[in-house]
């Protein structure tokens, strides 16, 4: 490459674009931190080091791909950057002390989001000849967990490893991805047709959907033994939906209902705290100084939010127990209101459509399934967690990809997000 290509790649107008967007989440977080300091909220005595180092990163990080992968579509980075400066903001207003590890956490994801862009522009098609490897890695890590693990809230999902929690469900998410976008791109054009002609004679096909039910049933059976029964929706639903995607029959989508009603159902029979969560579901005034208590404040916080929301600051949030996870939407919703919680339900609804919109110009097939299972998986686990805090379903437990506090959850999703980019810039995806 001439010096001439390698700096049009480096000033090349996605970056730019993305540069552009990138304003919107630094002028998010610095009238955010002045919105806090007006409501006479008791910031910490670290947070301007918190709002630079974020400033910092996210810059970085911009400047990182335009070396690694200027030639990528600009809104990912900075969808998920403005994910993630809301995050930061309302970890900081609702758990003010775990404020800077959420910093922390969000840098070594953006490096980490780099560094995979960096690999994926050359390298991503390797990936697609470990496709039982990453099967049975993901079975070996949920077995480890169950193992090894500790339980928390009912279900074995973490590791402990120098002084931190890591949640394993993220590294089994990640493995699985590869596993399905590389099942389909070999698979998935058989399977788009009910039957095939070889040799003068029609057969089933079926038997190709062997190799998955085998992963998935060793995943789901593993997971229910960890007592996670969100995960194990989240591999559900993103199996349904890439299955649509990859074959366009609506029998797959009809066939992973069934399976998803009758995994609840034994959940519900086999575990109680999945008992606990779907009777809350449906009658959390009957259980509201118990276990339903959580589920009214968050109800109750909605509501107080209105349209326009009581103001950043200004809410109840904290009357919900563990808001800064699992109901930080709540939180969102009442500090900012239906205006807020909608605008960030469009932001995951951007990031769904930049995903897929990549996917459509990737000329390689296991590239083209495998954005495309990132764009879901990203967008499935926040429709689910969403609903959840709005009780249209039961309460799962995930977190809100790059929003809530969690350090496993924001380095893999980073992750996944540099795959994509790499996936993007790499020269299948060029015309």
């Amino acid at each position: 490459m001439t010096p001439r290509e390698r700096a049009a790649g480096v000033f090349s107008r996605d970056r730019n674009t993305e540069l552009l967007l990138l304003t919107a989440s630094a002028a998010f977080v610095v009238f955010a931190w002045r919105a806090l300091d007006v409501a006479a909220f008791s910031m910490p005595a670290n947070s301007n080091r918190i709002l630079a180092q974020f400033l910092l990163s996210a810059f970085l990080g911009h400047v990182g791909l335009r070396f690694v992968a200027p030639r990528a579509a600009g809104q990912p980075y900075a969808i998920v950057l403005l994910l993630s400066a809301i995050g930061l903001t309302f970890v900081l207003r609702l758990a003010p002390d775990v404020a800077q590890a959420q910093a922390n956490w969000i840098s070594i994801g953006i490096a980490a989001m780099v560094v995979t862009a960096a690999v994926a522009s050359a390298r991503y098609g390797e990936l697609r000849r470990y496709k039982y490897t990453a099967a049975l890695l993901t079975v070996l890590v949920l077995i480890a967990t169950g193992i090894f693990g500790t339980t928390i809230n009912g279900a074995r999902l973490w590791f402990r490893i120098g002084g931190q929690s890591v949640q394993t469900t993220e590294l089994v998410k990640l493995f699985f991805v590869v596993f399905l976008a590389a099942y389909l791109a070999d698979s998935g054009g058989v399977l788009a047709r009910p039957r095939m002609r070889f040799g003068g004679r029609t057969y089933s096909a079926l038997p190709y959907v062997i190799p998955l039910l085998m992963a998935l049933a060793a995943s789901t059976v593993v997971i229910g033994l960890l007592h996670d029964l969100g995960t194990t929706a989240l591999l559900l639903l993103l199996v349904m939906g890439a299955l649509f995607v990859a074959t366009g029959r609506l029998l797959f989508v009809g066939v992973g209902a069934v399976l998803l009603v009758l995994t609840v159902a034994a959940g519900y029979v086999a575990f109680n705290h999945v008992r606990v969560r779907v009777d809350v579901w449906l009658d959390p005034g009957g259980h509201a100084q118990t276990s339903g208590y959580q589920t009214l404040q968050s109800i109750y916080a909605i509501e107080a939010g209105g349209v326009t929301g009581a103001g950043l600051g200004l809410g109840k949030p904290t009357a919900i127990p563990v808001v800064s996870t699992d109901y930080i939407f709540s939180a969102i919703a009442e500090e900012l209101g239906l205006a807020g919680a909608m605008g960030l339900i469009l932001l995951y609804l951007l990031l769904l459509t930049s995903g897929l919109r990549v996917a459509l110009g990737v000329r390689n097939d296991f590239g083209r399934m495998l954005v495309c299972c990132i764009a879901l998986l990203l967008a499935i686990q926040a429709a689910v967690i969403i609903a959840g805090n709005l009780r249209l379903i039961p309460t799962t437990g995930i977190t809100l990809p790059f929003v809530s506090y969690g350090g496993s959850s924001l380095v893999v999703n980073f992750v996944l997000i540099g795959l994509l980019l790499g996936i993007a810039n790499s020269p299948d995806a060029q015309a």
